[in-house]
């Protein structure tokens, strides 16, 4: 089980965060719950511009028979999901994309959930 977790990647003050994946599940036959991934979209001084507190990715899920039963990853600047398990299931998704980029984030092809296309 993996329940009630909380990545903020930036937060209240105004000092430069950064971190590649916020949270990896390299394990099989896991359940998710409740669980907010968040590259923060704010601060002390306002919004988060100009891709401050860079995350790549919120979830990267590499296990198989993975399920989600909650599940919000928000405002990361590149795919906020990566799915690249067999026999997942995802009942409960949320997810905001950033604020702060332009037309290369899709010209890039990043997306808010990502199936692999091996999967």
């Amino acid at each position: 089980m993996l329940h009630d977790v909380f990545a903020r990647v930036g937060g209240p003050s105004v000092e430069m965060t950064t971190v590649d994946t916020m949270v990896k599940i390299n394990s099989g036959n896991v359940i998710i719950d409740g669980n907010w991934l968040w590259r923060a979209d704010h601060d002390v001084d306002g919004i988060v511009a100009d891709s401050r507190n860079p995350v790549k990715t919120g979830l990267e899920v590499n296990g198989d028979n993975v399920i989600g039963y909650g599940l919000a990853c928000e405002h990361t600047l590149g795919n906020l999901l990566e799915w690249n398990g067999e026999n997942g299931r995802v009942y409960f998704y949320q997810s905001e994309l950033p604020y702060d980029v332009d037309h290369t984030y899709g010209d890039n092809g990043f997306a808010g959930y990502v199936v692999n296309d091996d999967v």
